[in-house]
C-alpha cells in the first residue's frame, strides 16, 4: 500500500499539534481547537488507598457553563516513545516519506498518518499504542517473527480457533504493543505496516467542575490498568498520565465538546447522582444555583471509598448545604465500616419513596455521572425498582417511565467506559 523513503539524521521536526489540528475534532460542538494554559494544578488526595485526584484550572477564552465539557488532546509518554524506538530499531530524528503505492484506493490512507514526518512524532502524538492489538495485527507481527515457533504462536492467535487464548492471554491483560514485542523477540515488523495498523490517538473528555473568571476547573484521577498476572505491571492511563505531569504556565490543547442534555434545570427540582470524579460536575450546578430564580430543591447523592480521605468537593458541598443551594445531601463510602450506605445504589433504595415522590409527584430531573459500567448501569437498574415499588407500578412500567424521562431530557447522563 505504501513506500518508505528515509531522509537524513535531521533537527526537523512538526510542532505539535501539526497534523493533529487538521483532523476532525470527535464530538466537538463545531469551536475551534484552542491553545490553553495552566493556571493551576493541586492534588486533592493523596493517601495509598485511593486513587490519586487532581484538580486542574486553564485559561480558556472558550465560554463554558455547568455541565459543559471539554476534549483535551493528550500524548503518550516520552518513556514508552523512547523503549518503542529502540525495539524497532528505528532513529527519532530520521525523518520519512511516504508515497500511497500506485493503485491503492486514496481512502485507504489513515488520515491521522502524516506523510512526512518523524518516527518519534508520529509515535508521540499520532497514533494510540495502548490499543489492544486487533486480529489482522496480531496476525501481521506473527508473519514479521523471524522464529518459526513464534510465528506460529501469533498466527494462532489471531486464528478463529485461537479466539480463546487470544482473549485470556492478550485482551484481558491488556497487552500493549510494546509488551508483544518484548515477548516475541524476533518480531520485526517494517515501520510503514506497522503504521497501517495502530488507530489514532484521540482526544479525552473530561466535565467542567467549575467555571472561574478566567477560565475553568475540572479533575481527574490517575488511572492504572490493573494486571491480574503478578508479574506485569500496571499500565498507567495515557491522558492522566500526561495531566499529572504539568506545571502552571503549561500548555494544553482543548476543544468544546457538544452538550444536548447534561445542563442543570431551571425551577424544578433536580437529582444528582455521582461517584468518585464524577460528582465534580455538581459543584459547577450548585454555583448556578445562587443566580437562579425560585430554583427547585436539589437533592445530591454522592458515592466515595472514606470519607476522610477521597471526599471530592466535600467542603465546598457543605458550603452549598449551608447556603441553601443544596437542599439535601447523602453519602455513601465503600470502605468506611461506619457508613450508613456503601454505594450509591443503597441510598436509592433507602431513600426510595422520596427520589420518587420527587419524580413523579414535583417532576424532578436526574443527573448521573460516572463509569458507565458499574455507576451508570447500576443506578438504571435500582431506579427501576424503587419506581416500581414506591411508584404503584411493574418494572417493566418503571423502565417505561424512565425511557419517557430520557427522551424527555429529564433524565440525563455524563457516563464513560
Amino acid at each position: 500500500m505504501f513506500t518508505i523513503e528515509w531522509g537524513d539524521e535531521t533537527s526537523w521536526t512538526h510542532t505539535f499539534p501539526h497534523g493533529v489540528e487538521d483532523l476532525l475534532l470527535p464530538f466537538s460542538d463545531g469551536s475551534p481547537l484552542e491553545r490553553s494554559t495552566v493556571r493551576d494544578i493541586r492534588l486533592l488526595t493523596s493517601d495509598a488507598r485511593v486513587k490519586m485526584v487532581y484538580e486542574v484550572e486553564i485559561a480558556t477564552a472558550a465560554s463554558y457553563g455547568p455541565g459543559d465539557s471539554f476534549g483535551v488532546l493528550c500524548e503518550n509518554s516520552d518513556g514508552e516513545v523512547e523503549s518503542l524506538l529502540e525495539r524497532l530499531a528505528l532513529s527519532p530524528s530520521k525523518s520519512y516519506t511516504l508515497t500511497v503505492a500506485e493503485g491503492t484506493k486514496p481512502r485507504l490512507l489513515p488520515k491521522h498518518i502524516l506523510l512526512r514526518c518523524t518516527p518519534w512524532y508520529t509515535l508521540k502524538y499520532m497514533v494510540d499504542v495502548h490499543s489492544l492489538p486487533k486480529k489482522v495485527l496480531i496476525k501481521f507481527l506473527g508473519e514479521s517473527c523471524g522464529d518459526q515457533r513464534e510465528r506460529e504462536v501469533l498466527g494462532y492467535l489471531a486464528s478463529k480457533e485461537g479466539s480463546g487464548d487470544l482473549n485470556d492471554l492478550v485482551y484481558q491483560q491488556g497487552l500493549t504493543l510494546l509488551e508483544l514485542l518484548h515477548l516475541f523477540p524476533s518480531c520485526q515488523p517494517p515501520f510503514v505496516t506497522l503504521l497501517q495498523f495502530l488507530p489514532r490517538l484521540t482526544p479525552r473528555y473530561y466535565s467542567v467542575s467549575r467555571v472561574t473568571d478566567q477560565g475553568v476547573k475540572f479533575v481527574f484521577n490517575v488511572v492504572e490498568n490493573i494486571r491480574s498476572t503478578p508479574n506485569m505491571q500496571d499500565i498507567p492511563g495515557v491522558c492522566s498520565t500526561f495531566l499529572s505531569s504539568l506545571s502552571p504556565s503549561s500548555t494544553i490543547y482543548t476543544y468544546r465538546r457538544k452538550n444536548e442534555s447534561f445542563i442543570p434545570s431551571q425551577n424544578i427540582p433536580m437529582i444528582l447522582i455521582g461517584a468518585g470524579t464524577g460528582v465534580s460536575p455538581y459543584l459547577g450546578f450548585l454555583d448556578n444555583q445562587s443566580s437562579v430564580v425560585n430554583a427547585g430543591r436539589v437533592t445530591l447523592i454522592t458515592g466515595n471509598r472514606y470519607k476522610d480521605l477521597d471526599s471530592i468537593y466535600g467542603h465546598e458541598f457543605e458550603d452549598h448545604v449551608t447556603s441553601g443551594n443544596l437542599t439535601i445531601w447523602h453519602r455513601a463510602f465503600s470502605r468506611d465500616t461506619e457508613s450508613k450506605w456503601r454505594y450509591v445504589q443503597d441510598v436509592i433504595r433507602a431513600k426510595g419513596e422520596e427520589i420518587v415522590r420527587g419524580i413523579v409527584d414535583e417532576g424532578a430531573a436526574v443527573f448521573v455521572c460516572g463509569d458507565a459500567k458499574g455507576l451508570g448501569r447500576g443506578v438504571w437498574e435500582t431506579l427501576v425498582d424503587v419506581v416500581a415499588e414506591w411508584g404503584g407500578r411493574t418494572r417493566e412500567e418503571g423502565e417505561a417511565m424512565l425511557k419517557e424521562m430520557r427522551t424527555a431530557k429529564r433524565y440525563c447522563e455524563d457516563i464513560w467506559s
